[in-house]
């Protein structure tokens, strides 16, 4: 876990109800990782990647920020959901259910961590 983040129950409620959610990291956009059910190192290779993600997407609409991402390989599935300059990343299995994950996101995280 993130140094502080040990017993963050938005986290540990998240990773218990979704069974497909394996990781969470928040993070400010161009900035660094404020919580994380991940060490420290990961947690801001995972924002570093989804960062560059987000720039690239933006780069493909450039009248537009984009908000939700979703990428699938076959080690795992990434979803990055913004509220303004805070970003959030789930990382889940493989086969994932997308619309599932993204209501964990959104019911989880709201409040706390403003991921609506």
């Amino acid at each position: 876990m993130f140094p502080g983040m040990d017993a963050d129950p938005a986290f540990e409620e998240l990773l218990r109800v979704s069974e497909d959610v394996r990781a969470v990291v928040v993070f400010e956009r161009g900035g660094e990782v404020s919580a994380s059910s991940l060490p420290q190192d990961e947690a801001a290779e995972v924002a570093g990647i989804a960062e560059a993600m987000l720039a690239y997407a933006d780069q493909l609409r450039p009248n537009r920020t984009a908000k939700r991402l979703e990428a699938f390989t076959r080690e795992a599935d990434v979803y990055v959901v913004t509220s303004g300059e805070r970003v959030t990343v789930a990382i889940a299995e493989p086969g994932s259910t997308a619309a599932l994950v993204q209501h964990d996101l959104r019911t989880l995280l709201v409040g706390e961590y403003a991921v609506a």
